[in-house]
């Protein structure tokens, strides 16, 4: 493995690199590196997960579609390793809204995520990871913000609802004025130390309180007064001075900044020491050695490697005496962050330099064309798409796409990200970046000079050379990769009040959807196991106490399952994401010869709301009624209940004799009370069941049951088109248990287990002929969304699909990787005129 791109290269480079320099293969300090090094690579390479959603905000009740990209940490091909990615949504206090569990393929995965109603305005953070990716020094698991807004019917003055200050658009400097701004400024020497009278590199960080960058000028002073050194920071307040300290003499800082002065110490330099110098001119390094140690160079040992994979070796000689040079060409590597590392003669890393390879012929241009570029309402629109590599040759690739509004833009403020610079930034820097995404939006020199300098300022690692190179035996990860067959369910039998106290029972195993009934007694301990079993379609898996000695003793004494822990997850970091300050006229800016004019969250909330309500109003399957007061007499506690669902009190009510309902179930129930029973929807407890879940359901004890309603024809009308053959709502006594209600969680549930995510099909109209569904407004705020697609020839991917009724621009994008490894993004954009 490795990250030359041509193997011939990479065999004729290192064939030239041993010849040259024989002694490496002498030096057995040198022979532990590369050998960790390899090690690393073949063995315990980690993992990235990347997730690709279709907008950047939401609003309560909207569906986030993602797809989940996982690879290997360091080619980014995809990942042979794990076969299950975990995806986690969680609010603004670190409470877990949403959990799932995806069976990935070479593709990866994709799912969905139904944002709940009830959710107010603020921002959620989603994350993906998988548990291989726990044996890390620090996990680094994929995360990203998202923005959701809370939105409630009424006037339409309530679409915006929820903007707070923090959210709004624009630069918030007007916010900040009445602030008094004090700088921060830091100082990173190149290689790790400054060393007397060796010329060197300083990296700069300028910031304020908040973390936010500075652009700002100051000067370098020594003991005497001095100035010896000017330096400017750029945008996220990031910039570079060349500097050479003199034996003796210490050194500060000085900063101007709105009248007042401000001043920051150098830090101090060594005496003796090793300079590590390299110059990114694109499509070649310079690597400089130097160092002022009696001793010279000879013996040191130079090491550059891509997260592990290591690309290059140099040994000091002789003749090398204390400074060598080497000419680096860059067009036979691939983009990403390189890591170079210096060894002394005793193999003790001295110096070490981080450099982000950007090589013009490893760029992948995204070809988007579409067969115009202005669309009625409801036209067709036919786009064709191809990756192509710096010469115009195809590129095998598979990526995933959305059409958007225009109006969906993050707040000015807010950081993005994308596949690019999460794969070559973030997740190779401890998601420290500071809107990482910022970096690729073009190839100026300004651009390439301020990510020269966040390389010198980060020096998150996955790993340091202190432990890298211990004796400790990391052949044995703690958290072995998951894969998707051979499932296991375990757990144990306790009290229910005291899950400390086990209890024997015996315990009944439902997979409805398989046709799988087992039972078993648990040993004296209350410990139990099922399985294995292969549950990649999102089978529903339930357990329950059949027999134990406490069933039948008081409620406080009952035994419940618990199940035996999946592991642990990553720790929750939320890192400070104070974007780079752009020009607002510049921000989300896509080349493009039509006029358009890209909307803000206002905008966007106004549309979403607009949608909901068309969805509500216009359904002719919902009638709205006027608010009226009504008095009646108090009602029974299966009133009460029945209340809290959308019918109410239904004309067949199934109220089971408590006298007779011995040896019967649901199902019984049911055809004891109505002749030839159908429907089309289950409901129990408030929550509407799985078809693949209505055997379990309707074999359930009739001794449970409170009350069962039998819906047809008006009754059911309210529950939707999809109760056009009728509805059976089940209500168990467990909801007479107080501060319960119809819309609780079902007992059942506590001991219910959530396979893998099922994924849903994004659902795109088609306008090519009439349907009397076609009549109803179509206010569709994202047009599509295709989370597979491949690219495995010369010819273009057609896709078609058609506007709504909404005006205004949309936004085509793409995110997605070569065969090889390449992250790339693209994106075009088009208008839809009345």
């Amino acid at each position: 493995m490795s990250y030359f791109k041509n193997t011939s290269l990479q065999i004729l480079l290192c064939f030239s690199m041993l010849c040259g320099y024989p002694q490496t293969q002498e030096n057995s300090s040198n022979q532990k590196i590369l050998g960790k090094l390899a090690s690393y690579t073949m063995k315990h390479s980690p993992e990235k997960v990347y997730l690709h959603t279709d907008k950047h905000i939401y609003t309560n009740g909207e569906t986030i579609w993602y797809k989940a990209y996982l690879v290997d940490g360091i080619l980014h091909k995809p990942s042979s390793k794990s076969g299950v990615i975990h995806v986690e949504l969680w609010d603004e206090k670190d409470t877990l809204i949403v959990r799932q569990k995806l069976a990935s393929d070479r593709r990866g995965a994709e799912g969905s995520i139904v944002i709940p109603t009830n959710l107010k305005t603020g921002t959620l953070l989603i994350r993906a990871y998988t548990r291989f990716m726990l044996n890390e020094r620090k996990p680094n698991p994929f995360q990203k913000e998202i923005l959701v807004f809370q939105q409630e019917f009424g006037a339409l003055g309530n679409a915006g609802m929820g903007i707070e200050t923090k959210f709004q658009d624009g630069d918030s400097s007007s916010v900040r004025i009445f602030k008094k701004i004090t700088p921060i400024v830091k100082f990173y020497p190149e290689g790790g130390d400054l060393v007397s009278g060796l010329g060197s590199v300083l990296g700069i960080k300028a910031v304020d309180q908040e973390g936010s960058g500075l652009v700002l000028q100051g000067t370098i002073q020594d003991t005497t007064g001095l100035t010896v050194g000017f330096f400017n920071t750029y945008d996220a307040g990031l910039g570079k001075v060349t500097f050479t300290p003199e034996p003796g003499m210490s050194y500060q800082a000085t900063v101007s900044f709105f009248g007042d002065q401000y001043h920051f110490p150098l830090p101090k330099a060594l005496s003796k020491g090793y300079i590590l110098n390299i110059r990114n001119n694109g499509d070649h390094l310079i690597l400089k050695v130097v160092t002022n140690l009696q001793s010279d160079l000879q013996g040191t040992f130079l090491v550059g490697h891509f997260r592990g994979d290591t690309f290059f070796e140099r040994l000091g000689k002789a003749e090398d005496r204390n400074t060598y040079s080497v000419k680096l060409n860059t067009n036979r590597l691939a983009n990403g962050i390189a890591h170079f590392t210096l060894f002394d003669i005793h193999g003790k890393p001295v110096c070490e330099r981080l450099v982000f390879i950007d090589h013009p012929q490893n760029e992948v241009k995204m070809d988007i064309v579409s067969n115009s570029e202005i669309y009625g309402k409801r036209e067709k629109v036919s786009l064709d798409i191809s990756t192509l590599d710096a010469s115009g040759i195809v590129l095998k690739s598979d990526f995933s796409l959305s059409v958007v509004t225009g109006s969906n833009q993050l707040p000015h403020r807010m950081a993005d990200t994308n596949i690019k610079s999460w794969l070559l930034l973030n997740s190779d820097l401890g998601n420290s970046v500071e809107d990482a995404s910022y970096f690729f939006e073009d190839n100026s020199r300004e651009r390439k000079y301020v990510l020269d300098a966040l390389m010198l300022t980060h020096g998150w690692r996955r790993f340091t050379w202190k432990d890298f190179l211990g004796e400790a035996d990391s052949s044995r990860p703690t958290y072995r990769p998951e894969k998707v067959e051979a499932n296991i369910v375990s757990g144990y039998t306790a009290l229910t009040k005291n899950p400390n106290i086990r209890k024997p029972a015996k315990v009944l195993f439902r997979i409805p959807s398989l046709n799988i009934l087992e039972q078993k007694y648990t040993d004296n301990h209350g410990n139990f196991s099922f399985g294995p079993y292969n549950l990649d379609a999102g089978e529903e898996i339930y357990l329950e106490i059949v027999e134990s000695d406490l069933k039948t003793r008081k409620k406080k004494e009952e035994v419940s399952v618990y199940l035996d822990s999946e592991g642990p997850s990553p720790p929750i970091e939320r890192p400070k994401r104070i974007p780079v300050k752009r020009n607002p006229q510049d921000r989300d800016s896509i080349n493009t010869d039509t006029q358009q004019r890209i909307w803000g969250v206002k905008d966007y909330l106004t549309m979403a709301y607009q949608k909901k309500s068309s969805e509500f109003e216009l359904d002719p399957l919902v009638t709205q009624l006027e608010e009226v007061e009504v008095i009646e007499k108090k009602r029974t506690e299966i009133e009460e209940i029945a209340a809290a669902t959308l019918h109410g009190n239904a004309q067949r009510r199934i109220i089971p004799d408590s006298e007779g309902t011995a040896g019967k179930t649901v199902k019984d129930l049911i055809r004891e009370s109505v002749s030839s029973p159908t429907f089309s929807l289950l409901y129990l407890n408030g929550s509407e069941v799985s078809p693949l879940s209505f055997g379990y359901v309707l074999n359930m004890d009739a001794s449970e049951i409170l009350y069962i309603d039998v819906l047809r024809g008006f009754e059911a009308t309210i529950y939707g088109p999809r109760a056009h053959n009728g509805v059976i709502v089940i209500a168990t006594k467990s909801l007479l248990s107080k501060g319960k209600t119809a819309n609780d969680t079902p007992e059942y549930e506590k001991n219910l287990l959530s396979g893998f995510h099922v994924r849903r099909e994004f659902f795109s109209p088609d306008y090519s002929f009439k349907s009397p569904e076609h009549k109803r407004p179509d206010f569709r705020t994202t047009l599509l969304w295709i989370p597979n697609l491949s690219i495995k020839s010369a010819e273009r991917i057609p896709i078609e699909f058609y506007t709504g009724d909404y005006t205004g621009s949309f936004v085509v994008k793409v995110e997605g990787l070569t065969r090889d490894g390449r992250a790339f993004v693209g994106q075009k954009i088009f208008e839809v005129q009345n």
